[in-house]
């Protein structure tokens, strides 16, 4: 996976193989996720102390402990299967540690096969009932920013179904700050596989958005449909049709007037994607 190309991204730091030390507590021991701030670059070690996750059985820890063990280890096969399995080891750790210390070491490791990626993408839409619900889902949103600018479209294709999922559970604040902000950001990056991404997302979630983000939003995918790059445009152009659909939703009939949305803006970008006789366009 390439992220290291695009120069809006920060160095993503991998994934610390060294054994933990466990340390017994007093009821037991609890999986225990921690980064070494001491490191210049720091770097994600697991060591075990304190009591067990309430709810959570002995055998389904040691799994979650065994799944951890392989998304650190050398086998890719490993690491995919246990990608596929984060539910398990989010339900060991429980909702606070999930959020604090198994997303962010999630965040650490995304350099990483692509096959392992694209499995821990997908695994992130499941992860709402573990991170604390709808309220606490907007946790999710970091690590899947990071996955929808990543180089492989298979990547990419799995954390947007997953941003989508999350999209739909956030509550209507989380989604016009945090959401809205992921996807100005992505939709100005200078690495085009984000823009990319930005695409479906502006697309499908224009109608949760503000009046004022509505507009500045619309101003962002204009730019998607005009970008240098042509896969940003083939894309732009591909969603364009659920964009429209939403702003007629969300804003009816005034929208298609002579002063609307649709016949000021989507009209023209219509018009000129068609007008593109570029092979490699649209």
């Amino acid at each position: 996976m390439d992220v290291g190309s695009d120069p809006a991204s920060s160095e993503n730091d991998t994934m610390d193989a060294s054994p933990s030390t466990p340390s017994p507590g007093e009821d037991g021991d609890e999986m225990m996720i921690t980064v070494d701030a001491t490191k210049k670059d720091p770097s994600v070690s697991f060591s075990e102390s304190g009591a067990g996750q309430k709810g959570i059985s002995a055998s389904q820890e040691e799994d979650a402990r065994q799944m951890i063990d392989m998304l650190r280890g050398d086998d890719v096969s490993g690491r995919i299967a246990a990608a596929n399995k984060l539910e398990s080891v989010a339900a060991a750790l429980g909702e606070e540690r999930t959020r604090e210390e198994l997303l962010p070491f999630l965040i650490d490791g995304v350099d990483d096969e692509d096959e392992v990626l694209a499995a821990i993408a997908g695994s992130l839409g499941k992860l709402i009932p573990h991170v604390g619900g709808p309220a606490r889902a907007h946790a999710l949103l970091p690590p899947l920013e990071l996955l929808l600018a990543v180089e492989e479209s298979t990547v990419r294709d799995e954390a947007t179904e997953s941003t989508l999922i999350v999209a739909d559970a956030l509550p209507q604040e989380s989604f016009q700050n945090q959401y809205a902000e992921m996807m100005s950001r992505l939709a100005t990056r200078e690495w085009f596989t984000a823009r990319v991404s930005a695409c479906a997302l502006i697309a499908k979630g224009f109608g949760r958005l503000t009046s004022d983000q509505q507009e500045s939003h619309l101003q962002h995918y204009a730019s998607l449909c005009r970008d240098d790059a042509p896969m940003v445009r083939r894309v732009a152009a591909h969603h364009l049709g659920t964009l429209l659909q939403n702003v007629v939703k969300t804003i009816g009939p005034r929208s298609v007037g002579q002063d609307g949305m649709v016949t000021t803006s989507l009209l023209t970008l219509y018009e000129e994607l068609a007008a593109n006789d570029q092979p490699d366009s649209v």
